[in-house]
C-alpha cells in the first residue's frame, strides 16, 4: 500500500532547506576570492561590502586597493572585526521590533464590547481573554527611523581600520624596514567616517480566537519593508614612502558605488545601499486566564508565545531562530485599568549573532530577553481611550558598542569603537488610544518614545491600525 507524504515531510524538507540557505554566506569576505568576488543584494552585507564584494583588499579580489607584492589580506580582518559587531547588532535589534500583537496588547475582552470599559493597551498586554468563541483581527502600521546605537550616533562614527600582521616577510626580506619584527606598513590604517541610515515599516495582520471563556490562540504575521545604506569615507595613512605604499585603485569600480578623489589617491568615499520587503518571523500564542476575582475586577494570565523562523535573516527580515517566550500579565479592569506583564524570551543560534563573511557562515546564541511592562488605560468617553505604559527590554549577554579613540605610528589620534558584552537595557514610554468608529471596529493610534540610548535607538515610532472583534 503506498503512502502520499503528509505536512510533516513537507514542513521538514522546508527546515532542511531553510538551513541550508543559512549554511553559505552570501558575502564571504574574509575569504580571498579574486574574479569570483561578487555583491549580494542582501542587508547583512551592506556594511561588509562597502568597500566592494571582496572587501577592503586589493582589486584583484574585487576590493577598492591596488594590489601589492608579498601580502594579500591587507585590512579585511579590521573591516570585519570593527563593522561585524554593529551589524550583528542592527539585526538582533530588528528582529525583536515590538508589535502590536499577538506579543503586545490586542487583547482587550469586553474593551469592544462594554463602553463602560477601557479598550485596552496598544503594545502590551492584559489578562483578560476574547471570550469563547470571539474572534478579533487587526492590522497595523509602524514606522521606525534608527539614529542611535547604544548612544553611538549612526549618522556620524568613526572606525579604525589596521592592517594585518606580517611576521615572515621581515625575516624572508631583510631590506624591508621593520620595527620589532613587523614591517613598518603593518602600522598604515584606513582611517573612516561613516553614516547608517536604517528605517523600516512594518505592517503586522493579527488574529485571535477564543477556545473556551479563558483560552485563547492567536497569530500575528508581521510584513517588513527594511532599507538600510551605509556611506563610509575612508583616508589612508601610510608610515613607510613608496613602493610599499597603500593607495587606492581609481579605475577599477568595485564598490556598489564609489566616489574617488582625483587629486588624492588615499581618499574616496564608499556607499552601498539595500532594502527588502518580505514576511518577517511569525508569532503563535496562546493565553490562559489563570486566575479572577470573584468581583471580576482582577485578573492574572499566563501565557506563551512561540516565535518561527519565517523571516529572512540575511535581509534582516528576522531572528533567523526560534524564540520561546512564556509569560504572565496581571489586570485591573474598569474604567480606569491598571495592568503589568512579564515575561522572558529564550531564543537559539542565528548568523545574526555568528560571522556572515566566513564560508559557510558562523552561529552564535541570539541573546535572550527579559521583558516588562506596566501601564494603564482610561475610558474616557464612551467611545474613547486612553493609554500609556513604561516598557522595558534587557538583551542579555548581548554586543554593545563604545566609543573610543585610535592612536596612530605618528601618534595622531582618530575616532574609533570598540565592542563589550554585556546586559543592554531598552527603555521606552508608550502613549495612545483607541477610538470606537462604529459596532466593535477600533481606530487605534500610538507612539513609542524610546527613554534612554541602549540597543538600537529609533526617533519617536508612530503608529496606527484598526481592529475589529466579531461577536
Amino acid at each position: 500500500m503506498s503512502h502520499k507524504p503528509g505536512w510533516g515531510l513537507f514542513l521538514f524538507v522546508l527546515v532542511m532547506a531553510a538551513e541550508s540557505a543559512f549554511g553559505q554566506s552570501p558575502c564571504p569576505t574574509s575569504v580571498l576570492q579574486g574574479a569570483n568576488a561578487k555583491i549580494s543584494n542582501d542587508l547583512i552585507c551592506v556594511m561588509p561590502q562597502v568597500y566592494g564584494p571582496g572587501g577592503l583588499v586589493g582589486s584583484n579580489n574585487g576590493g577598492p586597493l591596488n594590489p601589492t607584492h608579498g601580502h594579500e589580506v591587507h585590512f579585511q580582518a579590521s573591516t570585519v572585526r570593527s563593522f561585524e559587531p554593529i551589524n550583528s547588532e542592527i539585526g538582533i535589534e530588528l528582529s525583536q521590533l515590538p508589535i502590536a500583537s499577538p506579543v503586545a496588547g490586542f487583547i482587550f475582552a469586553g474593551g469592544a464590547i462594554s463602553p463602560t470599559e477601557s479598550f485596552g493597551p496598544v503594545l502590551t498586554d492584559r489578562a483578560e481573554t476574547i471570550g469563547k468563541h470571539k474572534l478579533f483581527i487587526g492590522a497595523s502600521y509602524q514606522y521606525f527611523n534608527f539614529d542611535k546605537v547604544d548612544g553611538v550616533d549612526l549618522k556620524n562614527f568613526g572606525v579604525v581600520l589596521t592592517h594585518e600582521p606580517e611576521p615572515t616577510l621581515c625575516s624572508t626580506f631583510p631590506s624591508i624596514p621593520c620595527q620589532n619584527g613587523q614591517p613598518i606598513f603593518t602600522h598604515d590604517i584606513v582611517a573612516t567616517q561613516n553614516r547608517i541610515d536604517l528605517r523600516v515599516h512594518q505592517m503586522t495582520f493579527v488574529a485571535t480566537y477564543g477556545l473556551t471563556g479563558r483560552w485563547d490562540v492567536s497569530v500575528a504575521v508581521p510584513v517588513l519593508d527594511v532599507r538600510m545604506a551605509l556611506t563610509s569615507s575612508a583616508t589612508i595613512f601610510n608610515f613607510e614612502p613608496p613602493p610599499v605604499n597603500h593607495s587606492l585603485d581609481l579605475t577599477t569600480p568595485v564598490a556598489t558605488e564609489s566616489i574617488p578623489d582625483p587629486n588624492d589617491p588615499y581618499h574616496a568615499i564608499f556607499s552601498n545601499f539595500h532594502s527588502k520587503l518580505g514576511i518577517g518571523d511569525v508569532t503563535l500564542r496562546t493565553k490562559l486566564q489563570a486566575w479572577q476575582s470573584q468581583r471580576e475586577g482582577s485578573a492574572v494570565a499566563v501565557g506563551l508565545d512561540v516565535r518561527l523562523p519565517t523571516g529572512d535573516a540575511y535581509s534582516f527580515l528576522g531572528a533567523g531562530t526560534w524564540g520561546i517566550r512564556p509569560f504572565a500579565t496581571f489586570t485591573h479592569s474598569g474604567r480606569l485599568s491598571p495592568h503589568a506583564t512579564a515575561g522572558f524570551e529564550i531564543n537559539g543560534n542565528s548568523v545574526l549573532a555568528g560571522d556572515v563573511t566566513t564560508q559557510p557562515v558562523t552561529k552564535s546564541k541570539l541573546p535572550d530577553l527579559f521583558t516588562y511592562s506596566a501601564g494603564a488605560d482610561f475610558s474616557l468617553a464612551r467611545r474613547i481611550s486612553l493609554t500609556g505604559d513604561f516598557i522595558g527590554v534587557s538583551l542579555l549577554q548581548a554586543p554593545k558598542i563604545v566609543e573610543t579613540t585610535f592612536t596612530d605610528y605618528a601618534g595622531g589620534v582618530h575616532d574609533n569603537i570598540s565592542t563589550v558584552t554585556s546586559t543592554v537595557s531598552e527603555l521606552s514610554v508608550s502613549a495612545g488610544g483607541k477610538l470606537r468608529l462604529v459596532g466593535h471596529l477600533l481606530l487605534v493610534g500610538n507612539v513609542l518614545f524610546r527613554v534612554n540610548d541602549g540597543g538600537l535607538h529609533s526617533k519617536p515610532a508612530p503608529l496606527a491600525g484598526l481592529s475589529y472583534t466579531f461577536r
